[in-house]
Formats: C-alpha cells, sequence, structure tokens
C-alpha cells in the first residue's frame, strides 16, 4: 500500500470512523514503514483537523471522476477506432467472368470493373513470366456507404508479360493477359501469405508466457497490474480474429497488418484505463 494512502488514512484511524479492514492496514503498515509511524505518532488525537477526513474523502472523490472520464473516453475512442478499422477494412472480391470488362487500344489495356468493387490493388512482381502484374479487387462498408468511385484501371501493354487476377476462389489466379503465352501449359496460384496465422500463435505463447510470469516472478503484482500485462498480447489476438476472422490468410499483409494494429491498440485503450479505474477506486475505497 502507498504511503500517501496510508497516511490520507492515519487521520481516519485516530478519530476512530474508518473501517476495521482500513484499521487493520494502518496497522500493518507502520510496523514496517518509520516515516509513516512518525507521522502516526506525530499526531495528537486531540489536535486532528476535523477537515482532513473530508479533505481525504473529497480527494478520493475527485480521483474516481478523473479515472471514470479517462475509462468513458478510452471506451468511445477505442470504440471510434474498431468501427473505423470494420468500416474500412478491405474485402476482396472474387473473381467471376462478369467481374471485369475489358477493352484495349494498340498500346493501352483498359480493365473496367463491375461497380461492386470500390477499390484496385495492385502488385508487380519479375519473377518466371519476367514483368507481371497481380490485380485484386475488393470493396469496404464505407466505400458503400459513402458511394465509391467506378474503377477503371489503365495499363501499358509494354509494361507486363503477364497479368493475373489473384483472388480466384480455391483454383489459380486468372489470367487476364498473356500475350506471349507464358502460362498456356501451366496454372498460377498466387498464394496468400500465412503471417497471420503465425503472428497470433507468437501471441498465443506470450499469453502463456506472461500468465506463467504473472503467477511466478511478479506474483506479488496486484490483480490490475497483471490484467494489463497479459492483456497486451491478448488484445493482438483478438484483433486479428475481428479483421481477418478465421481466415487469416492475406494477398496483403501489410494493409491488413494495419487494420489488426489498430483494433488491437483500441482493444488494449479500453483494457488499460478500465483496470486503472478499478485499481484507483479499490485503493481509496476507505
Amino acid at each position: 500500500m502507498d504511503c500517501e494512502v496510508i497516511k490520507d488514512l492515519i487521520p481516519l484511524y485516530k478519530e476512530g470512523i474508518c473501517s476495521n479492514e482500513s484499521k487493520k492496514l494502518v496497522e500493518d503498515h507502520i510496523e514496517t514503514c518509520p516515516s509513516c509511524k512518525s507521522y502516526f505518532l506525530s499526531l495528537d488525537d486531540n489536535e486532528i483537523n476535523n477537515n482532513e477526513p473530508l479533505e481525504f474523502i473529497s480527494k478520493s472523490i475527485d480521483k474516481n471522476k478523473k479515472n471514470r472520464s479517462r475509462m468513458i473516453g478510452s471506451l468511445v475512442l477505442s470504440l471510434l477506432l474498431i468501427v473505423f478499422s470494420f468500416l474500412t477494412n478491405p474485402r476482396q472480391v472474387e473473381y467471376d467472368k462478369d467481374l471485369i470488362k475489358k477493352s484495349t487500344t494498340d498500346d493501352k489495356i483498359i480493365y473496367e470493373f463491375r461497380d461492386d468493387v470500390t477499390r484496385i490493388y495492385t502488385d508487380h512482381a519479375n519473377g518466371e513470366y519476367g514483368d507481371t502484374l497481380y490485380i485484386d479487387g475488393s470493396y469496404s462498408y464505407l466505400d458503400k456507404i459513402l458511394g465509391g468511385e467506378k474503377q477503371v484501371l489503365t495499363l501499358d501493354k509494354k509494361d507486363y508479360n503477364v497479368i493475373f487476377y489473384n483472388n480466384n476462389r480455391d483454383q489459380a489466379a486468372k489470367v487476364l493477359y498473356d500475350p506471349y503465352s507464358y502460362t498456356i501449359n501451366s496454372g498460377s496460384l498466387s498464394l496468400p501469405r500465412l503471417i497471420f496465422a503465425s503472428y497470433a500463435k507468437i501471441a498465443l505463447c506470450l499469453c502463456a508466457l506472461v500468465l506463467i510470469l504473472s503467477l511466478t516472478i511478479f506474483r506479488k503484482w496486484n490483480r490490475y497490474k497483471k490484467i494489463r500485462l497479459v492483456s497486451l498480447p491478448l488484445s493482438y489476438v483478438l484483433a486479428t480474429f475481428l479483421i481477418k476472422g478465421y481466415d487469416l490468410a492475406s494477398f496483403h499483409p501489410v494493409r491488413d497488418l494495419g487494420f489488426i494494429l489498430i483494433t488491437a491498440l483500441a482493444i488494449y485503450l479500453f483494457i488499460f484505463s478500465s483496470s486503472m479505474y478499478f485499481e484507483e477506486k479499490e485503493k481509496y475505497r476507505i
């Protein structure tokens, strides 16, 4: 127990108006703390300022109000961040024959996407076919609410040997452009990266590790500090499943990681501020 809290309780102890639990806290503490014991002995029972108990109560109330405001503010901010992440998270559109309307000129290829595609992502690679372009169409709920623009992609023929559309259900990536017939006898499957499954496993291992540490090395910590420690990796795990669901594969890991980290921050912010509020409330409970 902090010395400042004990010093706030001593006048109440002297007045005999604190609970038995608080009285025991004072008695146990002054046995091991010379500073607080000196303060305890320096107070004459008949010379205690009658306003001190009231000042202590007022101080406790003020701290609880501030912590409650922080908790409510962090809850609102957390919900806003989670809603923002949910509304703006790109959701991939699978390929079908009506998805893209293609037209060409002498040196250009023009891909006009269906209205439900509100964003286009491209990834250039220099692989077995030479200059290769991978395309993904996606949408977000915010784009649908606000009304997304018609998506049209114009490319120079000379820049690419092969163009694929990535998300072709469970099949090989759809070949959109292959003038040299590089892929005529082979399917090309652009496999999604599975790094988020690995990250989630690492975070779960960290959860287990900090849980063990909280029961051993940090066993003297109060439960609120332990909650803040364990919830750090746990927030990432929860955010991963909120953003990705059970399918942790990703064609665009950098983009998805950004949304996961924003959501994890929101979850941890709420847990952290809530634990601080209840910890302070318990600390100043008479």
